[in-house]
């Protein structure tokens, strides 16, 4: 937080009363006085709430209406500024306009299902800081005159309370969540009510994809179920075009796999004082570059396959961690799982796997070969695990997002506690 505090030179901090301690720690290692701390609900002492600072106001001239600086458009004046996740390194203030938003905003409304009596439902499950939380929970419900159902933390029977009490009929979650809903016990009971709120969905149940970026907001969307590994076509507006990864000038063709690049009226402006991080991130055209490794088929269809920062090179080839992920989450003894690469003298790295077991299984040295086995049946030699390590937890963001980064410092520290480790037989992990 006081990265963030300092990067976006905040002046005034919102809090709750149960963030108080931190906020005002944070506050003053910022350089923010005390005095603008404020709450957004509640009392304590020493601090103004909100309902203090409108009083205040009310015995202030008024100011007038705000105008775009003459010689500007909404597209170059900055609006907003949202942190990216930080899984590589310190996160970075993404800078957005009020073009950026609508842009958005229109894109998803284009896209919209709508229930049968045509009020717009949904609820928050994640941070608002986050993109999907400033354009779908707190921006968009307004566009859509609709209702936003929002939850102070994540609780799974909370959030089925909610959807079945307010008749939320359109639910964003990320990964995590959704694998978890549907292998939590409590779900069971509560299948009867949600089938009730999903049969009065005018066009019946469906499932999409969203691939989102936090400077590039939403980039895609699916529009057929029979891909279930397609992020599917560009929302409108938007351009996307896939660049060889050791040499970004040069454009691939369908099929052939490179970074995913976009550039439409959703995507940011780039980044708060970091002029080098912005020039890496945008080309010459205004396209920007995702991170994103994945193909554009024959029908124009996105396949997302992985993140540039997180693939994992053996002996020179390409190993996509989210590819292995997604296997071994099939595995029935598997509640959650993370892949990463470590060095390997032979193969320069090879990749390693981080298990978490569902509850009532115990880690155990015929389970990792178990687990060994399943990837190799099902991949190609250099794709092999060289091992899996049994843990008791994933470290993740706020958003449920894997921060690999942090597993990898973990990795590398030669005094940590490690779990039940099982590795393949040296001769079989030579490719």
């Amino acid at each position: 937080m006081i990265h963030a505090l300092r990067t976006a030179d905040t002046k005034i901090l919102v809090t709750l009363p149960g963030s108080i301690k931190a906020a005002v720690a944070a506050a003053e290692s910022a350089g923010i006085p005390r005095s603008h701390v404020l709450l957004l609900e509640g009392e304590a002492p020493g601090l103004k709430s909100i309902q203090d600072l409108i009083q205040q106001g009310q015995s202030l001239a008024p100011t007038g209406l705000y105008h775009t600086p003459h010689g500007k458009t909404n597209k170059g004046v900055c609006g907003y500024l949202n942190f990216s996740s930080g899984t590589t390194g310190h996160p970075k203030a993404v800078m957005l306009s009020h073009h950026n938003i609508i842009a958005q905003c229109l894109q998803l409304r284009q896209l919209q299902l709508l229930p049968a009596d045509g009020q717009y439902r949904t609820i928050a499950v994640m941070p608002l800081f986050h993109i999907t939380g400033l354009v779908r929970f707190t921006t968009y419900p307004v566009l859509m005159n609709g209702e936003c159902s929002m939850l102070p933390q994540f609780r799974m029977e909370a959030m089925l309370e909610t959807i079945i009490a307010n008749r939320v009929e359109e639910l964003i979650l990320v990964p995590p969540i959704l694998v978890r809903a549907a292998r939590d016990p409590a779900v069971e009971a509560y299948l009867p009510r949600l089938r009730a709120v999903v049969a009065r969905f005018s066009s019946g149940a469906t499932a999409r994809d969203r691939h989102a970026h936090t400077g590039g907001k939403l980039v895609a969307n699916t529009v057929a179920k029979v891909v279930a590994n397609t992020v599917a076509k560009v929302v409108a507006n938007t351009v996307a075009k896939v660049v060889d990864l050791a040499d970004a000038s040069r454009l691939l063709g369908p099929g052939q796999t490179g970074e995913i690049c976009a550039r439409g009226p959703q995507i940011a402006m780039g980044y708060l004082g970091n002029p080098e991080a912005t020039a890496e991130s945008f080309d010459g055209e205004g396209y920007l570059h995702t991170g994103d490794v994945g193909h554009i088929d024959e029908e124009g269809l996105l396949h997302i396959e992985d993140r540039i920062k997180e693939m994992i090179k053996v002996k020179g080839i390409q190993v996509p961690p989210a590819e292995l992920e997604d296997l071994l989450l099939g595995h029935d003894l598997v509640e959650g799982c993370a892949v990463l690469g470590v060095g390997d003298e032979y193969a320069g790295e090879k990749p390693k796997a981080y298990v978490v077991v569902r509850n009532g299984v115990k880690p155990s040295e015929e389970l990792g070969s178990a687990l060994l086995k399943h990837v190799r049946e099902r991949k190609v030699r250099y794709k092999w695990l060289a091992e899996v390590e049994f843990t008791e937890s994933i470290p993740k963001g706020p958003t449920g997002k894997l921060l690999r980064r942090l597993l990898k410092a973990s990795d590398r520290k030669t005094d940590r506690r490690k779990g039940l480790c099982v590795r393949d037989d040296a001769d079989r992990a030579k490719l």
